[in-house]
């Protein structure tokens, strides 16, 4: 696998990426379905940072800094204010970044650009109401990026304001565990789950990479699962080829799975790594059938409020060398802004990766679309994080209409390297 086929083309993009997985039998954290819910009235939802011990797969007990627990699930509906305090226990100061939510400038978690960084023993109240549906996850951001490789993750989903065409909503957060060095890939916090699947049934299966800095790819075995949404915004539906779908870091894939397998059968979904496969779930069949027939095609997903076309023609054209990149904890708010522009203005923003390894590249508080290398037409998806290949130079495309000031993060898909960042205004 190619980390190219992550970004490119549909095409490419099928050929590499991932699938996402939980049901009812795995740990309670892991449960889209039991996902906490807002209080009702003007209370919040306390989520507590603090460091914990673990038991991960083939290693001994292991402290690592957690969200209530391995990898918890906030769920809410579209357009529903989520209210989250925010109550730091660790011997350092923190924030919340809201990965690829398009929200006020000023719930972003990005300390000193964006908010003052949690003391320890401090609390901090997000409050925001997600535009769009879809799957989004929680992490620390910016000067505090490095505690996200301590264990600090959590997913985000936001329902649709109506049903969509699927039996069961479920969800698989992939991490890996750098502080714990040897340990594997998790699921959920397992090393290989199984998964009490239905014959005909209709799984919409949510995938998030949470890993560090590793490029993600999955194949699912005897299924042909179907890429609905990228990055948190519906997509063209369309089969993976040869069922494998790859995720950069930070990248999500909504996915729905149709169950074609007889009761007493099983199917294994895969993770490549290195050239090697290993299986990291198990779809497992029992009971009656849900249906007699499959269901057929899918729609798409309901479309989020962004703009169908972007006119190119008198955009704010800029340039980003990563290199240039201030290397995260800098006091990053201290530097100028790497541009400014007008809000409501469509930006073209060129990434240039002039060093010898691939970087991924996130953009907050915004979604862009991928351009041509050769004009400007654009792929056929949202993206808020993108891969930029080594010695490679790629554009993108975005409606700047959210004011603030926003956080671009790089970080370089090798061991050890620190993430960099920069920073632009919308006013």
């Amino acid at each position: 696998m190619t980390l190219q086929s992550l970004v490119l083309s549909r095409r490419r993009l099928v050929a590499g990426l991932g699938l996402a997985v939980t049901c009812a039998r795995l740990p309670a954290f892991a449960q889209a379905q039991g996902a906490p819910k807002n209080a009702p009235g003007d209370a919040f939802h306390a989520l507590r940072a603090y460091p914990n011990t673990v038991t991960l797969p083939g290693r001994p007990p292991t402290s690592i800094w957690s969200y209530d627990g391995i990898g918890p699930a906030l769920r809410v509906k579209r357009g529903e204010e989520l209210r989250i305090r925010l109550i730091n226990d660790l011997p350092e100061p923190t924030a919340i970044h809201w990965h690829g939510v398009r929200l006020p400038n000023a719930m972003d978690g990005v300390p000193h650009l964006t908010q003052a960084p949690v003391a320890p023993g401090g609390s901090f109240d997000y409050r925001l109401r997600p535009p769009d549906a879809g799957t989004f996850w929680f992490h620390p951001a910016g000067n505090a990026s490095a505690q996200m490789a301590r264990g600090l993750r959590g997913a985000l989903i936001v329902e649709e304001s109506t049903p969509v065409e699927a039996d069961r909503d479920a969800l698989l957060m992939l991490e890996d565990w750098p502080t714990a060095p040897g340990a594997p890939v998790t699921v959920n916090g397992a090393a290989d789950v199984e998964l009490a699947v239905r014959t005909n049934e209709r799984l919409r299966l949510r995938l998030i990479n949470a890993t560090a800095a590793r490029a993600l790819a999955l194949r699912i075995e005897r299924h042909a699962p179907r890429v609905m949404a990228i990055d948190g915004q519906p997509a063209e539906p369309f089969v993976a080829r040869d069922s494998r779908i790859a995720l950069a870091p930070g990248n999500r894939v909504d996915v729905f799975l149709d169950l074609p397998l007889r009761a007493g059968e099983r199917a294994a979904i895969f993770l490549v790594d290195g050239g090697g496969e290993r299986p990291i779930a198990r779809l497992a069949y029992a009971g009656e059938a849900v249906r007699s027939a499959p269901l057929p095609e899918p729609k798409s997903l309901p479309p989020n409020a962004l703009p169908e076309r972007l006119d190119l023609r008198s955009a704010s054209r800029h340039y980003a060398a990563l290199d240039t990149f201030a290397r995260l904890p800098a006091p990053l708010h201290e530097r100028p802004p790497l541009f400014s522009v007008r809000r409501g203005r469509v930006v073209v923003l060129a990434f240039a990766n002039r060093t010898a390894h691939s970087q991924t590249v996130h953009l907050h508080g915004h979604h862009v679309r991928l351009l041509d290398r050769l004009d400007d037409g654009w792929k056929p998806y949202w993206l808020d994080t993108v891969t930029i290949e080594a010695r490679q130079t790629d554009r993108v495309a975005f409606l700047a209409d959210n004011p603030g000031k926003w956080l671009i993060e790089a970080q370089a898909l090798r061991d050890g390297e620190a993430r960099t960042g920069a920073w632009f205004a919308v006013t």
